[in-house]
């Protein structure tokens, strides 16, 4: 009897070790903490999105215990900061194991955090990114993630597009913030937006050049603010109207200037569906702007059109798709009314000349992925003859 006990402490220690994983027991890595910010003004959709119901079910389905799925709330220029716990609990004390399961939880406590998220008020007047990524930030723990929920198109200092005007360049507005230690801190965390550039409600709609710049601009704030990370998604925002009511000053856009030397990326995201090469219905409003500018540079440019894909597999893979692609923007540009003179090359460049890598350690990131697929369309000077 006596031998037999050190073999039965081994095995109960053996079930409760068992036990523990099956219900977490509070060991393995916690979720990394989320805020998810938004500036929720009257001059851009509600801020909800698919993308952002992905990323709640999957920050609640990573929750170990009770409280590890909570999300932060940060709306614009409003001091108060909601928790909504998306913990998917089997009861007060256990998470709920099941993964089925699981998900109807979470979906089901994701319908309060779209609530908080559009029904948030901002406390003043204006559309304040900058001030909205300084709360975010300080309500975000290191090694936490911060999204960012906002059309960019800033109406408060220092950042006042009315006064910066379309033609500001990023790297200078930059210095200035810089000189005057305006960029705030996100050592520490991983940043994500949502919605740059989609304006709705009482702003114009952003023609491309203008939407790319303002793109920039806070791709730029992010990465001088020493972000572990800097991700910028070209998901499409539903446009639904917000519910803030508190006045916004509109950037007038009609002066946006075009440009006859440089290029303009089209996210495929928004003229295609996935692994389709036929332009979606609405992409006009993100080619036409482009048509116009090119009409007014005249014969002396030359147009290259490039269509890429993500690295999937093989480097030359996606060559087909990726100049399928090419061709349904040229074709609609010269639609739209651009000389087919202008263009000089229509091709496919495949996955082989990424913006970043989206196989990073050979797995597959969607994330990065999204940055890879889509339409170059380079704008050079046509070189004149040569004089010998």
């Amino acid at each position: 009897m006596r031998g037999r006990r050190p073999v039965l402490r081994v095995l109960l220690l053996l079930a409760a070790l068992a036990a523990c994983t099956l219900t977490a027991c509070g060991s393995g890595p916690a979720p990394t903490p989320l805020t998810i910010a938004v500036t929720g003004s009257m001059a851009e959709p509600a801020p909800w999105a698919p993308v952002l119901e992905d990323l709640a079910v999957r920050h609640g389905l990573r929750a170990l215990d009770p409280g590890d799925g909570k999300v932060s709330v940060v709306v614009s220029t409003n001091p108060q900061v909601t928790e909504v716990d998306l913990t998917p609990l089997r009861d007060a004390r256990e998470v709920e194991q099941d993964q089925a399961t699981a998900r109807e939880r979470v979906l089901a406590k994701a319908a309060k955090l779209r609530s908080a998220l559009t029904g948030g008020r901002p406390a003043a007047d204006g559309l304040d990114l900058l001030g909205t990524y300084r709360r975010a930030l300080r309500a975000t723990p290191d090694g936490g993630t911060v999204v960012l929920v906002s059309s960019g198109v800033q109406t408060a200092d220092p950042l006042d597009l009315r006064t910066l005007g379309w033609n500001f360049d990023p790297d200078t507005v930059l210095r200035d913030l810089k000189s005057r230690a305006l960029v705030p801190d996100a050592s520490g965390r991983h940043v994500e937006f949502v919605g740059l550039g989609i304006a709705y409600g009482t702003q114009p709609e952003l023609p491309l050049p203008a939407a790319q710049r303002i793109t920039a601009l806070w791709r730029a704030v992010c990465q001088a603010s020493g972000a572990a990370s800097c991700t910028v998604r070209d998901d499409d925002v539903p446009r639904l109207m917000s519910s803030s009511q508190r006045p916004v000053p509109v950037v007038p856009v009609g002066a946006t200037p075009t440009s006859c030397k440089g290029t303009y990326v089209v996210p495929t995201s928004v003229t295609f569906a996935a692994d389709d090469a036929h332009l979606k219905a609405d992409a006009d409003r993100y080619l036409r702007p482009i048509a116009d500018s090119l009409e007014h540079c005249g014969a002396d440019v030359v147009v290259r059109i490039t269509g890429h894909t993500a690295q999937v597999g093989t480097a030359a893979s996606g060559f087909a798709l990726s100049t399928q692609r090419a061709r349904a923007v040229g074709d609609r540009l010269v639609r739209l009314g651009v000389s087919p003179a202008l263009i000089g090359s229509v091709e496919g460049a495949g996955s082989t000349r990424p913006r970043v890598d989206n196989m990073p350690g050979g797995v597959f990131a969607e994330q990065l992925a999204r940055q890879n697929r889509r339409v170059e369309i380079t704008v050079t000077p046509k070189e004149g003859p040569d004089p010998s």
